[in-house]
Formats: structure tokens, C-alpha cells, sequence
């Protein structure tokens, strides 16, 4: 199984109940997620798929800062840093 996949499952599983906020997140499909040394890095396809995910930043830090995956999210565009998102988990919301 591709490592990439796996991050944007587990990310995309954390909203699996509530279909609405997993549907903001679908533009990680399209994306390649890696980690590494605490830095989650979203590589996206084009700027349009970036801003998507911008969009629902919160979203995207909330599983990331529960399952304490990364303290900081990278997204980029052909390599090119777009946004540079913290991750703090002390700011974490508990259902």
C-alpha cells in the first residue's frame, strides 16, 4: 500500500461520519501527503486544489493535531511553498 494514500486516509477517515466536512477535504485526493520530521507536506497539482484546501484548513489540522501526526503543515504547488499552516495541539476541540 502507497504511504501517501494511508496519511490522506487516515485523514479523511477522521470525517467518515460527518460526509459535509469530508467533502471540503476531497482535494486531498489530488494531492501527495508525505511526512517527515514532524512536517506534514501536502504537494497539490495545481493552485486551485492549494486554495481548496486553505479554505478548510481547520479541518485539516484538527486530525492532524489529535492523531499527532505533524506539528506543521506544508502546502505546496510544483514545489513551490503556498502556505505554511501550525499545527498546535493544545488548541485540539474533543467531540
Amino acid at each position: 500500500m502507497n504511504w501517501f494514500s494511508q496519511l490522506t486516509r487516515l485523514i479523511l477517515d477522521f470525517y467518515r461520519e460527518d460526509p459535509a466536512e469530508m467533502r471540503q477535504l476531497q482535494g486531498l485526493k489530488a494531492c501527495r501527503v508525505s511526512r517527515r520530521w514532524g512536517v506534514l507536506r501536502v504537494e497539490c497539482r495545481d493552485r486551485q486544489v492549494a486554495e481548496t484546501l486553505l479554505a478548510a484548513q481547520d479541518l485539516l489540522k484538527e486530525p492532524i493535531a489529535q492523531l499527532r501526526i505533524a506539528h506543521q503543515i506544508n502546502i505546496s504547488v510544483n514545489r513551490v511553498l503556498i502556505s505554511s499552516l501550525l499545527v498546535d495541539p493544545s488548541k485540539v476541540t474533543f467531540l
